[in-house]
């Protein structure tokens, strides 16, 4: 590409800060072409969490090496502080964003657990995609997700056994309905 050794570090002191400015650019491309997604109260929130689950697998389906803030976390852990805040300050804009989607729904609490959960589906479809190299993978997580979340999803199952076992007297949810 014809980039000298001294044009790099001309603007950057090292390795470190060379990675640091990358990571800063996944972030803000993921903040500009992922998360921004579900900020618009113009839009349903059923629509914001395809158009959510869509960007995710456009964003991840077209890039090899799978999602280098999930590799990021297994490889460097607290190793460098300085990369593990980066790597939190992304999954925690991720959450954030699948939160404000689901919380009229399932308030906060409950919405920042189905936002991790969903995340982890979504992390788990990328590294399945990576080793069999089949996009279905995570179409097919995004779908579901969606799914699950967006109008399929059933209620929380009392787990008492008065309850009777699963399945019984169950009720499918109103299509997206507000939490009161």
């Amino acid at each position: 590409c014809g980039l000298l050794k001294g044009s790099v570090y001309h603007y950057f002191a090292g390795k470190q800060e060379i990675a640091a400015a990358a990571l800063d650019r996944v972030i803000a491309d993921s903040r500009q072409k992922i998360f921004r997604l579900a900020g618009d109260p113009a839009v349903p929130p059923p629509q914001r969490l395809r158009n959510l689950a869509d960007a995710v697998e456009r964003y991840f389906a077209g890039r090899e090496g799978g999602c280098l803030m999930g590799s990021l976390a297994l490889e460097i852990g607290d190793a460098i502080p300085e990369f593990r805040d980066r790597v939190q300050r992304y999954f925690d804009d991720w959450k954030a964003a699948l939160t404000a989607v689901l919380e009229g729904r399932y308030g906060a609490a409950r919405a920042g657990e189905l936002a991790e959960d969903a995340i982890a589906r979504a992390q788990g479809a990328i590294l399945l995609m990576e080793v069999t190299k089949d996009p279905a993978v995570l179409q097919r997580a995004c779908r579901d997700t969606v799914a699950l979340l967006g109008g399929d999803a059933l209620p929380e199952r009392d787990h008492s056994p008065a309850a009777g076992p699963p399945g019984a007297a169950r009720e499918q949810l109103e299509p997206w309905k507000e939490a009161s």
